[in-house]
């Protein structure tokens, strides 16, 4: 019997134990900031308290490449958010470099034939006594996160006789500053290579197998490549044999930037419950702002990273949970729920503007229809087959992706063998699902303005609900900021279909005679009146958000833009004679 109990007792203790060594294992709790607007940083960093972050990157304006701190504004921000993060408790402040800057900042005795001679003893001299300067200029920082791709120079494509693979070269980079960052001075370092291809992954993997210096660790996207959301989550990520904390990016570079209701909570917490139980994940960092006076913190779209909060503290939490959790806890009770209403409609309208049938027809949330790179980013992970994806937001479609949306979509040019999408997208080409002419015809003109429709339908309804709140909310300043973000929404809503309309009717009345008539001509003139009309109220718009890298006002200039292009050309005295 004693044995039994000791047993019993051993396996209890153990599985504790375990339980424990488990939630150890998620320590970081990161906010990534990335504009140096002063007061914007230092209201973040007030917040984070708030959330007990215990990690904070400074990036993008801040230090995007080390040798911006050579700057002595670059310097003085780094070194008074340092200095204040420390103050508040976060222990580990990270600045962001790349890997290799432009060709011309070493110097010309390291290249040959144009690159870098990896294979130059003094060359690697060099660039740590380089190192060594700029890291004495921010003595406190904690650690470097070094980005390995998206660089001018890439490590990869140097010269070298001794490193054959773009492996080895990536993974000699590392060691020998890690001989610098790690073990001289005691800094932590974290890795980032975004990925856009199965190719990618595969030398990310290898090349970290490689890497001799211990203590390292990883920042892979939430999403692959460039955040879009119609992507799924990386599920390679458990493989990298090296900590791994996951970038989340909070304020929808491509959705809006928080400016509109860019509110995904079902997307975070599905994200998020992925990754934690991946026994590799360390935590996460969350990127907060999208540069300039752009923040999400005590805005609707703050929801995001909340989520990934929620989460942490609950794996099984779901969707409405979360919601009401954030709403209650920053809300009047009594106009909970109709915000909740709001809120739930949120990612739907998004979705069914800033892209369209699946694919982002913005860049960087820009209104742009013809962004080139957008219609081959569902390939760059990994799909290699025309497979089917399913359309809703009215239309409640089954396409298959390549032969139906992106043939129809895409302008004819960027589907030309030689220099378009094909040229990149091998298996693409093979498959032969893109023909190099204009395919946009009335058919798929109707899915879009079913699709645009919709999301001016839910835009109204949210907006509706969110006056329906006014009523039981004490704080003006509080409910102001719900409303405008919601009418900013709708605005852009209505924008967005005019602007789908006239582009996407332009594009079927420039294929010739037999399909032009007088259905399309009045399309395009109505197209052209409802920009002008919201151009105008956009202009005029007193609350036009907080301005980062999106300027959500510069949409109208976009828009009429592409009225002047159609009043200047011939299309619009034919559009006149056919009505």
């Amino acid at each position: 019997m004693k044995q039994t109990y000791l047993l019993l007792s051993t396996i209890i203790f153990f599985f504790f134990a375990c339980k424990q060594e488990e939630k150890k294992q998620m320590e970081i709790f990161g906010w990534n900031i990335l504009t140096d607007h002063t007061p914007t940083a230092l209201h973040t960093l007030e917040s984070s308290a708030n959330y007990k972050v215990n990690q904070l990157q400074l990036s993008y304006e801040i230090c995007h490449e080390l040798r911006d701190i050579k700057h002595q504004w670059n310097r003085n921000i780094v070194n008074n958010l340092t200095e204040k993060a420390h103050e508040t408790g976060i222990n580990e402040v990270l600045v962001w470099d790349h890997a290799l800057y432009d060709l011309k900042y070493y110097p010309e005795r390291f290249t040959i034939n144009g690159k870098i001679n990896l294979d130059k003893r003094d060359f690697w001299e060099w660039i740590i006594e380089d190192y060594e300067k700029m890291l004495n200029k921010i003595p406190d920082i904690d650690g470097i996160v070094l980005t390995l791709n998206n660089t001018e120079t890439k490590v990869e494509n140097q010269h070298s006789e001794v490193l054959n693979t773009p492996e080895e070269k990536l993974a000699t980079f590392v060691d020998s500053l890690a001989a610098l960052i790690v073990k001289k001075r005691n800094l932590k370092l974290y890795l980032r290579y975004p990925v856009h291809s199965e190719k990618e992954v595969e030398t990310l993997l290898s090349f970290l197998e490689q890497i001799k210096t211990p203590g390292i660790k990883f920042i892979a996207n939430s999403l692959p490549g460039n955040f879009l959301i119609n992507q799924q989550y990386s599920d390679w990520v458990e493989k990298i044999p090296i900590p791994v904390l996951i970038d989340f990016d909070c304020v929808h570079v491509n959705e809006g930037q928080g400016i509109v209701a860019s509110i995904f909570t079902d997307l975070h917490l599905k994200l998020w419950k992925s990754y934690q139980a991946m026994p590799n994940v360390a935590g996460f960092s969350l990127r907060t702002d999208r540069m300039g006076k752009s923040s999400i913190l005590d805005r609707p779209s703050e929801i995001n990273l909340f989520t990934v909060y929620a989460a942490l503290q609950n794996p099984e939490i779901e969707t409405d949970s979360v919601i009401l959790k954030f709403l209650y806890k920053n809300y009047d009770s009594l106009a909970v729920p109709y915000f909740y209403d709001a809120f739930k409609l949120a990612p739907e309208i998004i979705m069914s503007s800033f892209y369209t049938l699946g694919i982002n027809t913005s860049e960087q949330s820009e209104i742009n229809f013809s962004y080139q790179p957008s219609f081959n980013h569902k390939i760059t992970l990994g799909e290699s087959e025309d497979t089917r994806i399913e359309i809703g937001h009215g239309v409640n479609q089954s396409f298959r992706y390549w032969s139906d949306i992106v043939n129809h979509l895409a302008p004819a040019e960027y589907k030309n063998p030689e220099n378009g999408i094909l040229s990149s997208l091998p298996e693409v080409d093979a498959g032969n699902w893109l023909q190099p002419e204009e395919r946009m015809d009335t058919t798929y003109l109707d899915y879009i303005l079913t699709e645009k429709k919709y999301a001016l339908n839910q835009a109204f309804e949210a907006i509706s609900k969110v006056n329906m709140a006014k009523p039981y909310c004490n704080n003006s300043r509080t409910f102001n900021r719900i409303y405008h973000t919601f009418n900013r929404t709708l605005l852009t809503a209505k924008l967005r279909k005019a602007y789908a309309q006239v582009y996407y009717a332009n594009r079927i009345w420039s294929r010739g005679e037999e399909f032009q008539n007088e259905k399309l001509a009045s399309l395009i003139k109505d197209g052209l009146t409802e920009i002008q009309i919201t151009s105008e109220d956009i202009k005029k718009y007193r609350r036009k958000g907080p301005t980062g890298q999106y300027n959500w006002a510069e949409d109208a200039e976009i828009a009429m833009n592409l009225v002047q292009k159609i009043k200047n050309s011939d299309i619009w005295q034919d559009i006149s004679e056919e009505l």
